[in-house]
């Protein structure tokens, strides 16, 4: 399906009816939008269910307390080597 539309002013564009019915967008649906390319924007739903879904399923059996720690010290790590006045 091909659709073309148009930003307003400020920069709007609104979703077709159809597509909106046929992804079940709804008011306050969020999306993610990502640059993805020369002109291009890759719109795409968050499904807070369906990533949720996932996560239980790929992280089942694992340690995720000990990832998030890891995670968390390496994030720190970085920002203390970048910006070494804002974690003092």
């Amino acid at each position: 399906m091909v659709e073309i539309v148009e930003a307003d002013r400020s920069g709007r564009i609104v979703i077709p009816k159809s597509l909106r019915k046929e992804f079940g967008i709804q008011e306050r649906t969020k999306f993610l939008l990502t640059k993805r390319g020369a002109g291009q924007l890759l719109l795409q739903k968050l499904d807070v269910e369906e990533i949720a879904r996932r996560l239980e399923e790929e992280l089942s059996g694992e340690n995720v307390d000990a990832a998030v720690k890891t995670i968390r010290k390496e994030i720190r790590a970085k920002i203390k080597a970048k910006y070494p006045d804002l974690l003092a």
